[in-house]
């Protein structure tokens, strides 16, 4: 994926205007530099939106396969530090919906049915906050337990 500017092949875009939007507005515009950090979370989220899709008979099982393994193909690809993040593409879900649709052809476009980018946003950052703040609470219980050991061993010291 190219970095150097954004053009009109945007999907953000989608041609309803003649040409991408201005080089200020596209540098303030991307969120990539920091969201990218939120990639883990959405591609569990997109797993799962896929797989309700499915459930529902929104989507055929052939691209609910298709989807999944090219979410499982990006996750490797991010774990590996073999996939590039554009900021022309704004965020991390268009870079991952970018490479699917590289990778899988139209059925990448379904991903989104009954979800906005407004949701992806929202379910990733709560992912993204659970995931914290139970690693939080598991690190303040050990701090609890080495402060009632740190007691327990002198328990017999005068202060």
């Amino acid at each position: 994926m190219s970095d150097s500017k954004t053009s009109t092949a945007n999907p953000l875009w989608g041609g309803r205007f003649a040409a991408g939007p201005a080089r200020i507005m596209a540098a303030i515009n991307a969120s990539v530099d920091f969201d990218q950090r939120l990639a883990a979370e959405d591609l569990r989220a997109s797993r799962a939106h896929v797989r309700m899709l499915a459930r529902q008979e929104i989507l055929s099982g052939d691209d609910e396969r298709a989807i999944l393994e090219g979410l499982e193909t990006i996750e490797q690809e991010i774990l590996s530090s073999a996939f590039t993040f554009s900021r022309a593409l704004e965020d991390v879900h268009m870079n991952i919906e970018s490479r699917l649709r590289e990778l899988i052809g139209a059925p990448a476009g379904r991903l989104h049915t009954a979800r906005s980018r407004n949701d992806q946003v929202a379910t990733d950052f709560r992912l993204w906050i659970r995931e914290r703040l139970d690693s939080l609470d598991a690190a303040l219980c050990d701090l609890q337990r080495a402060l009632v050991e740190q007691a327990a061993a002198g328990v017999e010291m005068p202060m």
